[in-house]
């Protein structure tokens, strides 16, 4: 009698293992530079901030590749949630991407896993272009993210390049510092309401402060003017975000 108790107790344990399981996704990139040419053996990293629709996330919280000499990489195991996706190459600013994967589509789990549609191209600033963010550049290297979010405010103030501001932002979801992050890039795009590394970068902040009704609206003006092979990506983001808000 105690065996076939203890046998329906690991059972059940198991059934509900695979009930809050999720299945592992292969997901594809590319990283280029501003100007477009490709980056070649960069790290890409992909760091979860959220599971399923906000819940804990208990799967396997960071990934880290290589781009390959076309400047292309791929990431097998990432999981429903939310994502931070940052690159980190020399004489390059780190790009950064926030977005949701299946983030409102409970699925069972699977061995093999399943590659999304999207893929997620990224670009980079080259590091010389923005002499300002030297400082910040140079503290987060060395882990100082404190101090390195401090150094950020200097484009807070009057004068600065729009692009050296859209660049710090994204340092700062980087940082996760997502008011710092909103007040730059909403400095941003009053000098340029329709700059779309900018108007994604809002989306991006918003996302970051769990604020999913606002980014799905913010993704969905920004979708059109980004690069053109960023919108699909940005079109599953905005149909993840459908299940848990009124996005339009």
């Amino acid at each position: 009698m105690r065996k076939f108790i203890l046998g329906v107790g690991l059972l059940i344990a198991g059934v509900a293992a695979v009930t809050h399981a999720q299945m592992a996704h292969r997901l594809k990139g590319s990283l280029r530079s501003t100007g477009g040419a490709p980056i070649v053996n960069a790290k890409v990293r992909a760091d979860n901030l959220s599971g399923f629709r906000g819940e804990q996330f208990v799967g396997q919280k960071f990934h880290e590749v290589t781009s390959t000499g076309t400047g292309e990489w791929n990431i097998t195991g990432i999981e429903a949630g939310l994502w931070l996706f940052s690159t980190s190459a020399p004489d390059t600013i780190p790009a950064v991407l926030i977005l949701p994967v299946k983030f409102s589509q409970r699925q069972q789990v699977s061995a093999v896993g399943n590659s999304l549609t999207w893929q997620v191209p990224m670009y980079a600033y080259p590091a010389s272009e923005h002499p300002m963010l030297k400082v910040s550049l140079e503290l987060l290297a060395a882990g100082k993210k404190e101090e390195a979010m401090q150094a950020l405010t200097v484009a807070l103030g009057p004068g600065v390049p729009i692009e050296t501001r859209v660049a710090a932002g994204e340092l700062s979801l980087l940082l996760q510092q997502h008011n710092l992050a909103k007040t730059i890039f909403s400095l941003a795009l009053q000098d340029q309401p329709k700059h779309p590394r900018a108007m994604l970068g809002a989306a991006m902040s918003s996302l970051l402060g769990r604020d999913w009704e606002t980014a799905g609206k913010q993704i969905w003006d920004a979708r059109d003017l980004v690069p053109k092979e960023q919108r699909q990506a940005l079109a599953a983001a905005i149909d993840d975000l459908r299940g848990i808000a009124r996005v339009q």
